[in-house]
């Protein structure tokens, strides 16, 4: 058993309890009395020492095809400042859905396996209002906003592009992990600016309200990084103080902390006051420091941890969600998935059982390797690099809807529709995502 496997079964008792009624199963399908002794004492101990199991579920359908539509719209983070604002609405993007046959497995005690349903597809919640006061689900987005690029920087862009498309998308932002603000004063004014964009008010929690300076190609600028959870404050409130931690990075084939503002992950419970549900979220930006060793980036290293902090003492949401820039491909360049990411997508097989949206909707392709080219998001295909994954609190993949990678040309298009004219640079040099994540029932 790999330190990665005694991982997961000690800190989910139910992929514990699953497994050792699938070890179960295998034994007396092959007529042999052995199995496994180390998996099934080691999961038998993690079930026993965790909590009881519990009827949650979690599937999805999604839709997100990350070339077509056209859209406007934003938003934004910040620390501990709050803001109105009105805004506008518009247009719902296409939605796809896929179902996968879940079938109810019978353990050997006669209890009902907890994850049965997660490949449900979600509630039919109808049509989108332009603030979303459905218990159900949430909307959330992720983007490496890379410090709000404008036209006369050394780095020119148009970052307002994606608050355009966020206008033309019910509902408005309920969550936005970004990546790469400045500081305090850069998460205010984007803040500031989805409040006047955007309806409802947002604030944020910021991961360093003033990091230190770090040399950057792009000038001054960049100077300063860090990372940020913006929220709807007519949705959510805080639940309890921010968690602030360091990613790994390879050095001479050691995977040791980063020492990077840019790079430390920031966490927070939030109390979805519609739903009077806890939520875990995290936003993450991971290192680009590269080394020898079968862990040149420190990938694997780093989703072991982000799971063990997302589930330590102290942190209790209904749903787990984290996204950001991870700096490493879903995949190598054969077409197999990286082993980090393998590891968490648990609809590829993964332990720790996450469901990325984008991923679920593009299952539903004929071709789910071109699908998944199409939603890169940053230099081309094959460099899917940012991502949203999801689960609920019993480990189970949490049911996700109208998953999209937003388009350049999306903001584009939305920019021009609201107002008339647009730059043609881009919003950032990474594409952002959106999905609908849904509780469990």
């Amino acid at each position: 058993m790999t330190p990665q496997d005694a991982h997961v079964l000690a800190s989910r008792p139910l992929v514990a309890a699953r497994l050792v009624a699938s070890l179960s199963v295998g034994v007396v399908a092959c007529g042999d009395s052995r199995g496994d002794a180390q998996l099934t004492t080691a999961a038998s101990e993690a079930t026993s020492a965790g909590e009881a199991t519990s009827a949650g579920a979690a599937s999805t359908s999604s839709s997100g095809d990350a070339s077509t539509t056209t859209a406007a719209g934003g938003t934004s983070t910040g620390d501990d400042a709050t803001t109105t604002s009105d805004g506008g609405s518009a247009t719902t993007g296409s939605t796809g859905a896929q179902t996968s046959d879940a079938t109810t497995t019978e353990m050997t005690t006669g209890a009902v396996e907890p994850c049965a349903q997660q490949d449900d597809p979600p509630p039919d919640v109808g049509e989108r209002a332009p603030l979303n006061d459905d218990p159900r689900f949430i909307q959330v987005y992720v983007n490496n906003i890379e410090n709000l690029k404008t036209v006369n920087e050394q780095c020119p862009g148009d970052w307002a592009d994606l608050l355009y498309y966020m206008q033309t998308i019910d509902p408005s932002p309920d969550l936005f992990l970004v990546q790469q603000i400045a500081n305090t004063e850069q998460l205010d004014t984007l803040i500031q600016r989805m409040n006047d964009d955007l309806p409802g008010a947002y604030d944020g929690v910021i991961a360093n309200p003033d990091p230190w300076d770090q040399q950057s190609p792009c000038g001054p600028e960049k100077a300063q990084q860090t990372n940020a959870i913006i929220y709807r404050v007519g949705r959510f409130e805080k639940a309890g103080p921010k968690r602030v931690f360091q990613v790994f990075k390879n050095v001479d084939g050691e995977c040791v902390p980063n020492h990077q503002a840019r790079s430390e992950t920031v966490m927070v419970d939030l109390h979805d006051t519609v739903a009077d549900r806890l939520v875990t979220v995290a936003s993450l930006h991971w290192s680009t420091f590269s080394g020898p060793g079968s862990d040149p980036a420190c990938a694997e290293a780093n989703i072991a941890q982000l799971d063990e902090e997302l589930h330590q003492a102290g942190y209790d949401g209904e749903l787990v969600i984290f996204g950001g820039d991870f700096n490493e491909s879903d995949r190598k360049a054969d077409g197999d998935l990286r082993d980090w990411y393998a590891a968490a997508n648990g609809d590829a097989g993964g332990p720790l059982n996450y469901r990325d949206p984008i991923y679920w909707s593009c299952l539903g392709e004929a071709e789910l390797s071109a699908c998944l080219d199409d939603n890169w998001t940053g230099s081309g295909a094959q460099k899917r690099i940012d991502a949203l994954f999801a689960q609920d609190h019993d480990g189970c993949r949490a049911r996700t809807s109208r998953a999209h990678t937003i388009t350049f040309a999306e903001g584009d298009a939305a920019d021009l529709l609201l107002t008339g004219s647009d730059n043609p640079l881009n919003y950032s040099d990474h594409r952002a995502v959106r999905a609908e994540i849904y509780y469990p029932d």
